[in-house]
């Protein structure tokens, strides 16, 4: 339970809203779902940073300009056999079902082989990585009917006043759309959230919470250092011309991109819709003045050269309150990291 307790204590600590009840929830079934399981195996490592030459892999080449880096979720080692698993949590919305598609566009990801390349460099001979899944629930707070002191629900017409049946002998407890009438509610509180959501996933595990192994040979590991070797000679191509591209595809692809109204020219650098921004926010600084090709940076360039450009190349950023997604994701993903710290000294 010492794994829970930390991920808890993390939650704990923050103001006690919806998304904190959602992502305590989902610690909660998830300790349930593999606790049992983690116990056969060692926490080499959490949140690890790594880096490590950008190699041609035509000429065997080092990049003068980028090395490879990133972080791994974690890293395991199994108690009996000594091997070393490599994990990456993912949260989606999507169905994580034996049969959906999302385990196929996960086997096309290239964080998998930049994984494996870089335990390698260590001297581990591992082959394939740990996706460890968690599907986010998408039920939302519901609206719950409002209840007087005697457990009454409330109606009330379009003066305000409070219904009766018809015989006048009860408190009506229905809405009636034609009539006026509507039923009183209110949201459910996180208290109430969390305790429903706690008991649906407890009631279906599997639903939120499954783990695959993917594999990585060899031919799949020079396959992603040529596509990253091309992706940072197209980024120094573009950086030469001082030409960008835009991507219009890609704008709203997955929701509005976050630099739509700058590259619509309805928006400027000004600290009010944008401001400027620090360069590879999710790693320290490279000590060697290399700069750091990351798989986020990857994306970035795969989505758009102009949205790389935004991101990575100048850099800048939206002016704007965090949304609930995005503090969730942060939420679970410091939970987890607690909770596998907690492991790792336990």
């Amino acid at each position: 339970m010492k794994a829970l307790d930390a991920a808890l204590a993390f939650l704990d600590a923050a103001p006690f809203d919806h998304e904190v009840a959602k992502a305590k929830a989902l610690i909660i079934g998830y300790n349930l779902q593999w606790s049992e399981k983690y116990a056969a195996y060692a926490v080499v490592a959490a949140e690890e940073e790594f880096r490590f030459p950008l190699i041609n892999p035509d000429t065997e080449g080092m990049s003068k300009t980028f090395d490879e880096a990133g972080k791994i979720d974690l890293v395991l080692r199994h108690k009996a056999s000594g091997r070393h698993v490599l994990v990456e949590h993912k949260t989606t919305s999507d169905s994580i079902e034996p049969g959906s598609d999302y385990w196929d566009k996960l086997a096309m990801d290239t964080q998998c082989s930049k994984y494996i390349l870089a335990w390698r460099q260590r001297g581990h001979d591992i082959g394939n990585l740990l996706y460890d899944v968690i599907h986010k629930p998408g039920s939302r707070p519901r609206q719950i009917p409002t209840l007087d002191e005697d457990g009454k629900k409330i109606v009330l017409d379009a003066s305000g006043e409070r219904v009766k049946t018809k015989d006048g002998k009860k408190w009506r407890e229905s809405g009636d759309t034609e009539l006026g009438y509507v039923l009183q509610t209110t949201q459910e509180t996180p208290e109430q959230y969390f305790e429903r959501l706690k008991s649906e996933i407890e009631a279906d595990p599997s639903r939120y919470f499954a783990q695959r192994e993917v594999p990585r040979f060899d031919s799949d590991l020079l396959e992603y250092m040529s596509d990253a070797w091309a992706l940072s000679q197209q980024i120094l191509i573009y950086r030469r011309a001082n030409l960008w591209p835009r991507n219009p595809a890609a704008c709203s692809a997955f929701g509005t991109c976050e630099f739509f109204d700058l590259c619509a020219g309805r928006a400027s650098v000004d600290g009010i819709r944008y401001r400027e921004s620090v360069k590879h926010r999710e790693l320290s600084a490279n000590e060697e003045g290399k700069e750091l090709l990351t798989n986020s940076r990857l994306t970035a360039l795969r989505k758009c050269a102009r949205y790389h450009f935004h991101r990575y190349e100048k850099p800048i950023e939206p002016v704007k309150e965090e949304s609930d997604a995005l503090r969730f994701g942060t939420l679970m993903h410091n939970a987890m990291e607690a909770y596998f710290n907690a492991l790792k000294v336990a």
